[in-house]
């Protein structure tokens, strides 16, 4: 029903949610005068908690469908994890550092009715990183064949056949996983284990692990870690996750790992901006304190300072198990197994501004410990900090030379690290790790890395508990082992609220960039089902631009 069509029940003027609530039993659209921080259109109301990558995606796809959309944030801009830090000059990415599988970018913006080229200018990285191993080796990834062949036969002779029959299981994988388990809604274990589905998850191999799996082409360890270490992207052991994610390795080789000009950023920089042009109003310095329900209504949000928004719908992009713990207190939901959730991995964080450029290092280098197995049980299983831990590098100021003062880099570094326990104490890990960091660096011929630095910023755990509101600082949140993927990952609806829905890493399909986007795709589906069945009034229509709006 358009806005200038009479209410088909009572022939008023639109916007009649009596009417609205009378064509659906249990459902009461929230009234006009009900809503505070008001809503002059008419139109079905969402609250997005969150503005993270996944709640701006969403909350754009929501009103480009019709919703009059308000959007909450308790820091001061977009982003969540995907985030950004500048001092004195230097810029870092906080979060993520690369770009897989832009189709789904592209997509995003597809759907918004925009070409994704009038937002961002994304680089395709010509090498996609060095690793060294404790040996002394090292071995350099690129997806251009000639040049990673020599490479693998310097490694292990005879490999570079099997690396191309690996490529087109992981063609096979990532094509399968995107276009028939991870791109879809399920209605439940059934749908999930329907025969055609369950061909499909034997075909991707999710019945196996994914180190296991890998084995089978490589027989070098060198090799077999340099394949399977990409599942700590999704914070998980390549050990115990299944080994459908060898499409990970198939897209970095296969489709390219790519870089934001202006650092991947710019990626919520541009979903806001498309956000704002669909009518998005957005909030920032307004943190949520609690998700207002009635029975199994949400009604919508209290923010800190008590103000109360009302809303037909809510959306939370904030981390699910911290929504279902501090959000919803007393709330009739159904997160049942909260006590039984696995979660990922967490990062210990340097962000270095660099006195000079090293050139020696390029924008993505991989440093490996002596265990390799071992890292991974003392993280996941032990708890603790691994006695010779393995680290990421990225020198974004190398595609994007803004992104530090003349002659000088900012330089990223990433030690993964278990999430919160209580056996961990940061402030005494903390040192111990930097420590580690600048005496392997050393070790690869940076001996003066450490005087070179100019500006240093730390992140734990910690860090990423209290800024992000991620459970037991997770920086990935739930982790992705086989059942807690698919229908076994908690939903992106709450089977009792009806109409509070989830997106981002912690629902369903999972984390990482291009899984948040689908996510959003998903939850703005299932939401656009649930709005049908409840008989809102959605007219989907031109997008009216907004402003930013920040809290009083």
């Amino acid at each position: 029903m358009r806005r200038s069509e009479p209410c088909g029940r009572c022939r008023k003027a639109a916007g009649c949610a009596r009417c609205w609530a009378i064509s659906s039993p249990g459902w009461r659209t929230v009234p006009p005068e009900e809503r505070t921080m008001g809503n002059e259109s008419g139109r079905p109301t969402a609250v997005v908690v969150g503005a993270g990558v996944g709640g701006l995606a969403a909350a754009a796809r929501l009103a480009r469908q019709g919703f009059a959309v308000q959007l909450f944030e308790k820091t001061d801009g977009p982003g969540g994890r995907c985030n950004q830090l500048k001092v004195d000059g230097f810029t870092w990415d906080m979060g993520p550092t690369i770009v897989l599988m832009p189709e789904v970018f592209e997509e995003t913006f597809r759907a918004l009715g925009r070409r994704i080229e009038d937002y961002l200018t994304l680089l395709r990285c010509q090498t996609n990183y060095r690793i060294h191993f404790r040996d002394g080796s090292d071995v350099t990834f690129t997806s251009e064949l000639c040049a990673m062949g020599q490479e693998l036969e310097r490694i292990e002779p005879g490999s570079f056949q099997r690396y191309l029959a690996f490529l087109a299981q992981g063609r096979v994988q990532y094509r399968t996983s995107l276009d028939h388990l991870v791109g879809r809604n399920y209605s439940g274990l059934m749908d999930y284990f329907s025969p055609g589905v369950l061909a499909k998850i034997f075909k991707v191999r999710a019945h196996r692990r994914m180190y296991a799996d890998v084995s089978r082409y490589f027989q070098d360890e060198r090799l077999r870690a340099a394949m399977t270490f990409q599942t700590m992207y999704l914070g998980v052991s390549p050990f115990a996750s299944p080994a459908v994610y060898g499409l990970l390795p198939f897209t970095e080789l296969g489709v390219g790992i790519w870089f934001p000009q202006g650092g991947l950023y710019a990626i919520p920089l541009a979903l806001e901006r498309v956000a704002r042009e669909e009518g998005v109003r957005l909030h920032y310095g307004a943190p949520v304190r609690r998700i207002l329900t009635e029975g199994a209504r949400a009604t919508g949000v209290e923010l800190e300072g008590g103000r109360v928004v009302r809303a037909d719908v809510v959306l939370c992009n904030a981390d699910l198990p911290y929504v279902y713990e501090k959000l919803l207190d007393g709330a009739p939901t159904s997160l049942k197994r909260k006590d039984t959730l696995r979660y990922t991995s967490s990062g210990y964080m340097l962000y270095l501004g660099l006195k000079r450029r090293y050139e020696g290092l390029g924008q993505h280098t991989v440093v490996f410990g002596r265990d390799y197995r071992g890292s991974f049980d003392d993280i996941f299983e032990r708890f603790r900090v691994p006695e010779d831990p393995s680290f990421y590098l990225n020198v974004p100021s190398r595609m994007d030379p803004s992104l530090a003062p003349p002659g000088k880099d900012s330089l990223y570094v990433l030690v993964p690290v278990p999430r919160q326990h209580p056996g961990v104490d940061w402030k005494v890990e903390g040192p111990r790790v930097r420590a580690q960091v600048f005496q392997r660096l050393a070790e690869l011929g940076y001996p003066d890395l450490e005087r070179d630095v100019e500006v240093e910023r730390v992140f734990t755990p910690d860090d990423w508990a209290s800024s992000f509101n991620l459970m037991h600082g997770s920086a990935f949140g739930l982790a992705q082992n086989f059942f807690q993927i698919g229908p076994f990952r908690p939903s992106n609806q709450d089977a009792r609220v009806k109409n509070l829905f989830f997106v981002g890493a912690s629902t369903q399909p999972g984390t990482g960039l291009p899984t948040v986007l689908i996510s959003a795709r998903l939850v703005v589906e299932r939401m656009l089902a649930w709005a049908q069945q409840s008989q809102l009034p959605l007219s989907p229509g031109a997008p009216v631009p907004a402003p930013v709006g920040w809290a009083s």
